[in-house]
């Protein structure tokens, strides 16, 4: 059996530009020890449902949702990004005026809403000298009229936000803003599993016992003594809901057997680029003058091959989803070409040089045909009131021991 061809960018281009539905990877993945623990959601609840695969009905558990698998994406972008690898629009936001943030830079890879996170809304950008707020600014109003007819603003300044959705829910039109479908998802789960148990303990190397003494809050954590406790009308504030050594983290836990973790046959990671997605959208430079068809071609070419940059390099990194969820790919990385009815499916390999090299010529091929890419990184710098909102949430998390804010 002869080994699948390198994808190159008149075969991708040609896809795009015909009547092709999506390109598809599967890959499947085995756990690296025997059990895994996948994501929980509200009330401590895995993702548990029957799926239909190979005409069997099997349990299934959620690994890793779209959501997460988009975030590894754009990590996977930014990683190589940084180190100089691939070119890519990128705004981001320097924190460096807090000390001791946590994060120094946000870029719009990682905000959640993207380019329409309320991070880079609340933040500004240098006008002449002055600071002006980014929705304020020239490209802010360019983003105010986007739509699937003008997606041009966010192929210039952030391209990944088209390949990975997007809703200016924060923007002048709040509710009512623009939406963009994810044209890539993928997810992971685990086939045929079975729910375990799992336990837990403690053994406190001091030997603190639950009856040593009273704890209260104070400004440093918590003290024993109530003089130095903070106060609420005039009364000490207990730590915690009783004031034992245990809600300062001290003394024993006793062991305890719960739900957790799953064993399984395997996991299966399935990742789809909808080129009907792409197609949706047109690049004119203006508002007011139709885009061509090669222009809008050569655009949404340029946007598939960002979202199979994306996840290539992500499969690439490898599978350490979470503590305890760590997953091996056995195959290569292959993706089909599904083509228009009636065509058989083409199998293209992709490695990650590859994935780099394909981007790079759908790169060029977009300066070429001048549209705008805004390859200099947008640095901005926080609002005054971001930096005092991190400021003080800063210091609230450390009164309360670095619990998580509601």
């Amino acid at each position: 059996m002869s080994s699948p061809k390198t994808l190159t960018y008149d075969t991708l281009k040609a896809a795009v530009g015909g009547s092709a539905a999506a390109f598809r990877l599967t890959l499947k993945l085995e756990p690296v020890s025997p059990k895994v623990f996948p994501p929980t959601y509200e009330g401590g609840k895995y993702a548990i449902e029957d799926r239909m695969i190979g005409g069997q009905r099997l349990p299934c558990v959620l690994l890793d949702s779209v959501p997460s698998q988009a975030n590894r994406m754009e990590l996977a972008l930014q990683d190589a990004w940084e180190a100089e690898e691939i070119k890519l629009p990128v705004v981001s936001v320097d924190f460096k005026a807090i000390e001791n943030p946590g994060i120094r830079k946000i870029t719009s890879l990682q905000a959640p809403h993207r380019i329409a996170d309320a991070i880079l809304r609340d933040s500004t950008t240098d006008a002449g000298g002055k600071p002006v707020a980014f929705r304020k600014s020239a490209i802010g109003k360019d983003l105010d009229q986007l739509s699937a007819g003008y997606a041009t603003p966010l192929l210039k300044h952030s391209p990944h936000s088209l390949v990975f959705g997007m809703w200016d829910s924060t923007g002048p039109r709040g509710g009512l803003g623009v939406k963009f479908a994810r044209a890539i998802v993928s997810e992971i789960i685990g086939v045929n599993a079975e729910p375990g148990k799992k336990t837990s303990s403690r053994i406190d190397p001091l030997n603190i016992r639950v009856n040593s003494g009273k704890l209260y809050k104070s400004g440093d954590g918590w003290t024993l003594d109530e003089k130095l406790a903070l106060k609420d009308k005039g009364k000490p504030i207990i730590l915690g809901d009783d004031g034992k050594p245990s809600e300062a983290n001290h003394g024993n836990v006793m062991p305890s057997i719960s739900a957790g973790g799953f064993t399984m046959d395997y996991a299966e990671q399935s990742t789809v680029l909808s080129l009907p997605a792409l197609r949706r959208l047109k690049f004119p430079v203006t508002l007011d003058v139709a885009a061509s068809a090669e222009s809008n071609t050569v655009a949404r070419t340029y946007l598939a091959a960002l979202g199979l940059l994306g996840a290539t390099l992500a499969a690439e990194a490898g599978y350490d989803l979470r503590s305890r969820c760590v997953l091996r790919a056995k195959d290569a990385i292959v993706w089909q070409l599904l083509g228009r009815p009636g065509e058989a499916d083409t199998a293209f390999a992709l490695t990650r040089e590859d994935a780099i090299t394909l981007y790079a010529a759908a790169v060029a091929a977009v300066t070429k045909a001048n549209l705008p890419l805004e390859l200099e990184e947008l640095v901005l710098a926080p609002s005054p009131d971001l930096v005092t909102l991190v400021k003080k949430s800063m210091e609230l998390a450390a009164v309360e021991g670095g619990g998580e804010a509601d």
